[in-house]
């Protein structure tokens, strides 16, 4: 079926070439079913810090936070597992259709400025952005900025440039939800007042109702979250002070300088994409002006828009002394694509969808067949992402626990990592609890019920502190060593230290 953008009167239905939005909605089941499977075939393990297994287990557990982040990134978790089987497979998918999502918010955004062949241009390329793709692959407070983000743009745009009362509404929803996905859209929320002030039509919005209104659903929607934390002594605020302020000026403007450089380089590849699909006599110089637009200034709000967030992130790393990570800004490449699109539009390139879709084919193909060689790249170099053994160790803990104690475990506990990965691949699903810091961490545990009902401690063999303090749970260390058998690999068994805290246990408790 040829992919244009010419229609054909009285060709029948299954001849005629597909609409723009067919096309649109095509890239994004064909980007959630590849990335799925990258998802699957790329490892054996989640992250190795645990941040995805952690989001599970904090999803056990609906709260208004939890003691790092705000709460967006657990609660989706925790309304995914909710119907899907706990799986890598499952996990996967959730990845890939928060990018997905993300995607449909850079299409509705990108529609506010460029005709719909175009629209489609940015969304391929930001399809291809590390930031959206393989990064995006680590669900974590992170990656849940790729949905939330273009959605807050999009929506605020069209309230600037409308004014419906509709448009504020839900451009209020989406700026609260990104809030309740990581703090750091402070910054996004900070460049768009900016944006809104500097161009004086959106500013005369300012002063409307609709903007007081998307102020007012966003204030609603935020509030019992503002509430939760301004009651915590322990909680996200102090997290995030602890992150804050221990570099020297130096290092300070050393990352500022790395975050904003990352920020351009990540979708550097995807732009060939870009270049590929243009064609005419000024395709040269468009791809030119398309490459460098995050450099060029110019007074217009897409430029505004996506660029103003990398300058404020480093601005506020340079005065803060921030530890500010370059994966902050996944959802940073969707912007930058739009902008590009956009200046290679003015500079008078043709676009051709034939060959953009025949790049992405191409793409497309070395992502799926890349993806399980990789897996035995980092399988023959033993990395923990494809032979550490947590789905055998928690399976391993479980059958112990049947075996000496019966019925199902209830909680689990110890290094936080193996503790959450026994929650998540532990048949029965038990409740992660931290003995680390019990209030903070885990409020919704009582120490009472776990003795009560019984527990496993696991620890790593290194993990000095943590066996010290399950001893106080349990006197009687005991170890275990498992290994992982896949796809042809017996990687090195694993040496690990846990305890079985029998139910109704009458050991001292820390």
């Amino acid at each position: 079926m040829a992919l244009s953008l010419q229609t054909t009167v009285g060709v029948p239905a299954r001849d005629r070439p597909l609409s723009i939005s067919a096309q649109l909605a095509l890239l994004l089941v064909v980007h959630v079913l590849l990335w799925t499977w990258v998802g699957v075939s790329s490892r054996s393990n989640f992250d190795a810090p645990g941040d995805m297994v952690e989001a599970y287990a904090w999803a056990q557990s609906w709260q208004w936070g939890y003691y790092k982040h705000p709460p967006l990134s657990a609660w989706v978790a925790g309304l995914w597992f909710g119907v899907v089987p706990e799986s890598h497979l499952g996990y996967s998918l959730l990845a890939a259709l928060n990018s997905a999502v993300g995607l449909a918010g850079l299409a509705v955004l990108a529609r506010e400025f460029l005709p719909r062949p175009w629209v489609l241009l940015a969304v391929a390329v930001a399809a291809l952005a590390p930031g959206v793709t393989t990064l995006a692959m680590r669900f974590n407070a992170n990656a849940i900025l790729i949905s939330t983000w273009p959605w807050a743009l999009a929506l605020f745009v069209r309230m600037m440039q409308r004014g419906r009362a509709r448009d504020a509404v839900f451009c209020g929803l989406a700026c609260a939800l990104a809030m309740l996905g990581k703090y750091y859209s402070a910054v996004l929320l900070l460049s768009m007042l900016a944006t809104a002030l500097w161009l004086p039509a959106w500013r005369r919005r300012l002063a409307g109702a609709p903007f007081w209104l998307a102020l007012a659903v966003f204030v609603i929607c935020l509030a019992p979250h503002a509430s939760w934390l301004l009651a915590q002594t322990h909680g996200p605020l102090q997290y995030a002070q602890a992150a804050t302020g221990h570099e020297s000026h130096g290092d300070s403007v050393m990352r500022a300088l790395t975050f904003g450089l990352a920020q351009v380089v990540f979708p550097l590849l995807a732009f060939l994409a870009f270049r590929l699909a243009l064609v005419g006599p000024a395709r040269h110089r468009a791809f030119f002006q398309a490459s460098s637009a995050s450099l060029r200034p110019r007074n217009e709000p897409l430029w505004l828009l996506a660029v103003l967030p990398i300058v404020a992130t480093m601005v506020i790393t340079v005065v803060t002394g921030a530890r500010t990570a370059s994966v902050w800004g996944l959802a940073i490449a969707g912007g930058l694509s739009l902008l590009a699109a956009s200046r290679a539009r003015d500079a008078g390139a043709t676009l051709s969808l034939p060959r953009l879709w025949k790049t992405l084919g191409v793409a497309w193909a070395l992502v799926a067949l890349l993806s399980p060689l990789w897996w035995q790249s980092r399988a023959a170099h033993a990395t923990p992402a494809v032979a550490e053994p947590r789905e055998e160790l928690a399976q391993a803990l479980v059958r112990v626990w049947h075996n000496e104690v019966g019925g199902p475990l209830p909680w689990v506990s110890g290094t936080r990592a193996l503790a959450a990965s026994t929650a998540f691949y532990g048949s029965d699903h038990p409740r992660y609890w931290s003995f680390w810091n019990t209030a903070v961490e885990t409020p919704w545990a009582d120490a009472a019920e776990v003795a009560a009902r019984g527990a496993v401690i696991v620890c790593e063999t290194s993990d000095l502190p943590c066996q010290g303090l399950a001893e106080a749970w349990s006197a009687e260390p005991r170890h275990l060593t498992v290994a992982k058998t896949s796809r042809g690999f017996r990687f090195t068994p694993k040496d690990y230290v846990f305890y079985l805290v029998h139910p109704a246990a009458t050991t001292r408790r820390h």
